[in-house]
């Protein structure tokens, strides 16, 4: 995992090398195991390109045209060999990398029969190998998380992309006749020109439905983001840039019996675990109870034990980390703990407090770059640094589960909606009674879904008692069902009919619709983003099994009765791991989706910083009626306000520091 940065010149004009060393060095947190720059310089159409191996060695007066810059986090080939910016024997292309390359050694062999030649055991230098060789086409054959920048010296030609379900993050910018990129928008703010502006209507979107990741737009207003399964061509005698979508999401259907896909399942599992676990430093995991996390860290288990040679990326025994609170209802640490026990892990506890989180809270806002809308990625961040103190470099986690299996109560209301909708009440009747005898609050209670509601119910659950009343804007068109694609998923569960192509690009049902919306564009494209920014913030590698692209193709490809079966939830990913995890886990029936105390916390512990922040002038007055604000925090209705009110003051505290960290305007 590292940091990248660039500059690349579209006037002729040459490029500020001052800026680029500060664009870099803002990257340090995720890279601080070596830096490097690339310089080159352009005439007659000829490139000329140095190697610069740190940032004291630059020269601020030297003449370039395109500047690369790398932040490494060393995880495979510890030696200097892995430094980047890396290059091939002729020098004509070269490479700045940020993720990981999980079938490097296949396509190194298959290379190596090519007539390639390689000087270090990275998976860097199989990257450039593999586009010298195939060129753009080369990213059909990677499996893994990356985003990168090549220079092809030789045509002139910047080329860039992002991994399939953009699980590194690529932004980008053009300002005064230079294009920008980098993994952080901090990063791009560096550069001159370009100033820290607000994108109203991202903003709002975010105020209201808690998300600021839709597609290529950012909350700063001219910074876009390269989308997952996208890559952009930088032609420097064009002096165009141009993005193009690369895969398409298309699950096929899948032969045999329910038996036989289920074990289909189950080694596409453990095959994408033990990828997972190749690392030169120590690998450990984050364990939050749920059944995602627990099926990772019991196939680490079973990998390890079928595979002893894997083991050796653990050092000794695997490391869990865990969040846990003393409120009861949301702490799931006995779950987590048996787990852990299983595969004789040794587990890490980690305690957020209120008072922790509000001394982190500026710096937490900075490593994110944009807004957050929940206190559970604070007990992420406290995860990610409590296995930074303990020696791990490396942590796998379950991210994408819910998604990709159909975790989320939303898919069990599609299934229910298509059931009715195809005249199959016996089996509507048999659903619905199993959801009610599991007795999952998760899933009968709507108001844990409430972004996803359609406007008539939000106003029917009172939900938006707070934000309605002071977002200075249209409320009805911010809520409209079709202002995002969280409140568009009761649209496809009562009218769409299982049909052919979609404007997805697959076949399939209402439910794999949504989880495609989920995976692509609304609550993925969130979650990584807070992933990664977590983990980098702590020098950490967050690895995502779950969404190896062949496994999320395969889980969206089984049929909606192996998602939700007999009132289960992820029920082919239950039977996948039986005799694995524990039956505790692997057949509880609550659903807590990484919960935090968020509202005793504004309500009760952090009442008097509050009060003190919303009493002083604020910058988002803009999107926020602030006397209206302080009217409602202390008055009686907050006392008595449901979560989701105190979900959107987060929200407005949130966008306040955000604002604050960045100057935003």
């Amino acid at each position: 995992m590292c940091g990248i940065s660039g500059v690349v010149s579209l006037s002729g004009k040459p490029i500020d090398i001052t800026a680029l060393r500060r664009m870099n060095g803002l990257l340090m947190h995720r890279g601080p195991d070596g830096e490097g720059f690339l310089l080159c310089s352009l005439d007659l159409g000829k490139s000329e390109c140095s190697l610069v191996t740190s940032a004291a060695q630059l020269d601020a007066n030297a003449t370039a045209h395109v500047g690369l810059g790398h932040r490494r986090l060393a995880i495979l080939d510890l030696s200097e060999r892995g430094l980047q910016p890396m290059t091939g024997l002729d020098r004509r292309t070269w490479i700045v990398f940020n993720g990981e390359i999980y079938n490097y050694q296949e396509l190194r062999s298959e290379l190596q029969k090519l007539g390639h030649i390689f000087t270090t055991a990275t998976d860097t230098e199989v990257l450039l190998h593999a586009y010298e060789q195939w060129g753009d086409d080369c990213l059909a054959r990677l499996e893994g998380m990356f985003a990168f920048a090549i220079w092809d010296s030789a045509r002139s030609r910047l080329f860039c992309a992002r991994d399939r379900f953009g699980i590194k993050p690529f932004h980008y910018a053009t300002v005064d006749g230079y294009f920008i990129f980098a993994s952080e928008i901090k990063s791009l703010l560096a550069f001159p020109g370009l100033q820290a502006v607000a994108n109203d209507d991202a903003v709002l979107s975010f105020l209201v439905h808690g998300n600021c990741d839709f597609g290529e737009r950012t909350v700063f207003r001219g910074i876009s983001a390269l989308q997952g399964s996208h890559c952009l061509a930088l032609d420097i005698s064009k002096k165009r840039v141009d993005v193009r979508q690369y895969y398409r999401l298309a699950p096929g259907p899948i032969p045999g019996k329910d038996e036989e896909r289920i074990q289909g399942l189950r080694e596409l599992l453990v095959e994408s675990i033990r990828k997972h676990l190749i690392s030169d430093v120590r690998v450990g995991s984050c364990l939050s109870g749920g059944l995602d996390s627990s099926v990772v860290v019991s196939l680490i288990g079973k990998v390890c034990r079928d595979q002893p040679e894997a083991a050796s990326a653990l050092g000794g025994a695997l490391h869990t980390f865990t969040s846990c609170y003393e409120q009861l209802e949301i702490d799931e640490r006995d779950y987590a703990l048996a787990v852990a026990k299983s595969v004789r892990a040794n587990p890490h506890l980690v305690f957020p407090s209120p008072q922790d989180f509000w001394s982190d809270f500026e710096r937490l806002a900075w490593h994110q770059d944009m807004p957050f809308g929940g206190l559970s990625y604070y007990a992420q961040w406290r995860v990610m640094r409590a296995a930074k103190e303990a020696g791990v470099k490396v942590l796998l986690d379950g991210q994408g589960g819910d998604e990709v299996f159909g975790g989320y109560a939303k898919f069990r209301y599609a299934y229910l909606a298509s059931l009715l909708r195809s005249g199959r009440i016996a089996t509507f009747a048999s659903e619905f009674g199993s959801m009610l005898q599991h007795g999952d609050s998760y899933v009968l209670d709507l108001r844990n879904g409430s972004r996803y509601l359609p406007k008539a119910l939000r106003a029917l659950f009172n939900l938006d008692s707070l934000l309605k009343c002071v977002i200075k804007a249209d409320w009805g068109r911010l809520i409209s069902d079709r202002s995002t694609p969280a409140t568009r998923w009761w649209r496809h569960a009562v009218s769409f009919r299982d049909q052919g192509a979609t404007d997805l690009g697959t076949a399939g049902t209402a439910m794999r619709r949504i989880q495609m919306e989920d995976i692509l564009i609304d609550t993925l494209p969130q979650l990584l983003r807070f992933e990664d920014r977590s983990s980098m913030a702590f020098s950490i590698e967050a690895r995502v099994p779950l969404l190896a692209h062949r496994l999320v193709e395969y889980g969206l490809a089984l049929p909606d009765r192996l998602k939700v079966k007999r009132g289960w939830s992820k029920f082919a990913l239950r039977q996948a791991v039986q005799g694995m995890l524990p039956e505790s886990v692997r057949l509880r029936k609550s659903k807590l989706g990484f919960a935090a105390p968020d509202r005793i916390w504004l309500a009760r512990d952090l009442r008097p910083q509050l009060h003190e922040m919303i009493s002083g002038d604020l910058r988002c007055e803009k999107y926020v009626d602030v006397p209206a604000l302080r009217h409602w925090y202390t008055s009686d209705r907050s006392e008595k306000a449901n979560k989701e009110s105190y979900l959107g003051m987060l929200r407005i505290m949130s966008l306040e520091m955000w604002m604050r960290v960045f100057n935003v305007s």
